[in-house]
Formats: structure tokens, sequence, C-alpha cells
């Protein structure tokens, strides 16, 4: 499960289009890819079908739209692999590990500094934690009475 929303692209059949709701307006993306090169590339355009972006090569960790311009979507948008795996966009990797991301994460969550620390924690690393004390990474003994919790002594040897 990603932490963040994404843009879901179908990549069988390109050109693709997809029509992204900001507030009261729509836009549309078209995606193409460029085989010699091994690059995916968008053109953006108003509810009019107005050209405001053509061309624009997607770059992995890069905003689609890196400017401001009140003709533009407010949303951000960032071709991302949240298991920090890859590090590039490719016909390999795009909406397999390579997504279109949402720039919609708590900040918190993305800072953990941010949040207030958690005398527990000391290196903030869990991200599920909610710096009062109480922990709920999966990999922690529970003490409550989960039904469906493995046993104490599961998996070891006798």
């Amino acid at each position: 499960m990603s932490l963040r929303d994404k843009l879901i692209i179908d990549t069988s059949d390109l050109p693709n289009y997809v029509v992204l709701p900001v507030g009261t307006e729509n836009f549309t993306i078209e995606f193409d890819y460029r085989e010699r090169y091994d690059n995916f590339y968008f053109n953006l355009y108003d509810a009019d079908d107005n050209p405001l972006i053509t061309g624009e090569k997607l770059v992995y960790g890069v905003p689609l739209w890196n400017i401001n311009d009140a003709n533009l979507p407010s949303v951000t948008i960032i071709p991302l692999d949240e298991t920090g795996v890859e590090n590039t966009v490719s016909i390999d990797n795009f909406q397999i590990s390579v997504f279109l991301y949402f720039e919609d994460l708590d900040p918190g969550i993305e800072d953990p500094d941010s949040d207030d620390i958690d005398e527990n924690d000391t290196d903030n690393s869990d991200l599920l934690d909610d710096d009062n004390g109480s922990s709920l990474i999966e990999d922690e003994p529970s003490d409550d009475d989960n039904e469906y919790a493995l046993p104490s002594d599961w998996g070891d040897e006798q």
C-alpha cells in the first residue's frame, strides 16, 4: 500500500489521455512513450484543450510541472518509487514500481522531526508511530488478545 495517492496510467495503449480534476477545473494529460530513448513524455491541456505544456519528459523525482503559473493545476505530481529501489522512469518500471504520485503526504510523515518527539522512539524510524508512547509497528509484540496473532512460541524449535 502506498503512502501517497497515485495517478494510474494505462501504458499498454499509448498515447493515453487522463483527465485530472483539480477543484472545479478539468485538465487533460496526454502520455506518450518514445522507444528510441526509453522515455515517457507528457502534454498538459486545459479544460478547453488548449495546450499548457507540450513534449515534457517524465524525470524521476521531478514534479511534472515545476513552475508557478495560474493556468497550471495546483497539485504536485511526481514520478517516484516509494520503495526507493528505482531512480529512473523507463518502460520496464513505469506503472510497475514507479508511479505518478500526488505530493499529498502529511508533513509529519515526510519529516518526522516536525512532530513531537517520542521518548520511546528516539530515531523516529517508524512511520506508523503516533508519538504518544504507543507504537503500531507490526514487528513489535502485542499485548492485546488478538485471535489472529501468532502464538508467542511460534517458530521455536522443539
